[in-house]
């Protein structure tokens, strides 16, 4: 019996031009003698996704889309308790986590591993009952996603973001947080703070070097306040990846659980989606979503979970 798989794809992600590779996507599936089911995403439609695959009980999801697509797809897995493993399309204008995986590098031999079902368990985070794979944020900096024109964003793709973020610059102020990693507590001003799954976030790279997708924790980094000055100079770190361990501006910590608290109002970001305000009490949970990998990663997270 042929392998079936449903492709989850958004039709406006990226510069909405998805469109014109679903033909060659299926054609490749067809290929490898497996059905591809698509499903085209709308907004709020997750208990019909999650319907539409009870019913057709695929072999695994594809994902096609951005960071919002991806993130849509596990929040369905999760609340529905459906045990079946993603493979990620990156096609929007933000892939950070296909980025730290490097699956869309060579996307034939990614679909080879998808076929002979590589895959790997990776953490979740789950933040005021809604979950991320990637990364939870919030403060200066962190709405530019969700104010970013949608013709601006088709037209132009991330430096639309750049663009938007330049502009809020002038508007920078701290706020003044409690933070609770585990059993410590820490007040501190702050200009923002992510809490990261993985390496990438924000299409850039290294910004948690020592974080791990599947050992149980996740990395809160906090931008302390510096001044405007300074904080250029720590984004600019950032943006580069050269940011150092001992950057005396950020604060990094490692923990399973985090309570954040704000002194005024705040919005929160999950993958890039408009996330719950804070206070934002984030848990995770260890290796909860099974992801299609390339091989050599899926061989080094079965060598490891031996102990070998």
């Amino acid at each position: 019996m042929m392998k079936r798989y449903v492709l989850v794809y958004n039709p406006v992600s990226g510069h909405a031009t998805f469109r014109h590779s679903l033909d060659t996507i299926i054609e490749a599936f067809q290929r490898r003698r497996t059905i591809l089911v698509p499903y085209r995403t709308s907004p709020g439609d997750e208990e019909q996704m999650a319907e539409f695959l009870r019913e057709v009980q695929p072999e695994g999801v594809l994902a096609a889309g951005g960071d919002g697509t991806l993130h849509e797809v596990v929040n369905v897995l999760m609340r529905s308790e459906l045990s079946l493993p993603i493979g990620i399309i990156g096609s929007g204008t933000s892939n950070d986590f296909a980025t730290y995986l490097g699956v869309n590098n060579d996307l034939e031999a990614y679909f080879d591993c998808i076929v002979d079902d590589v895959s790997r368990a990776v953490d979740v985070g789950c933040a005021n009952g809604e979950y991320f794979i990637n990364v939870a944020s919030a403060g200066a900096l962190t709405s530019v996603a969700h104010e970013v024109n949608v013709r601006l964003k088709h037209a132009m793709g991330k430096m639309a973001y750049y663009l938007r973020g330049i502009g809020e610059i002038p508007k920078l102020h701290t706020l003044h947080l409690h933070i609770k990693a585990d059993d410590t507590e820490i007040e501190t001003g702050a200009y923002l703070f992510v809490i990261v799954n993985s390496s990438v976030a924000g299409s850039m790279q290294n910004v948690a070097v020592d974080a791990k997708i599947d050992d149980g924790k996740l990395d809160l980094l906090v931008a302390k306040d510096s001044g405007i000055t300074e904080f250029m100079a720590l984004a600019k770190d950032v943006v580069s990846g050269t940011i150092k361990p001992d950057e005396k501006n950020l604060l990094h910590i490692q923990a399973k659980s985090f309570l954040v608290e704000a002194d005024e109002p705040t919005e929160s970001d999950l993958d890039g989606e408009r996330g719950p305000a804070l206070p934002l009490r984030v848990e995770t949970i260890r290796r909860a979503i099974r992801i299609y990998t390339m091989a050599e990663q899926g061989k080094d997270a079965v060598l490891e979970a031996k102990g070998e």
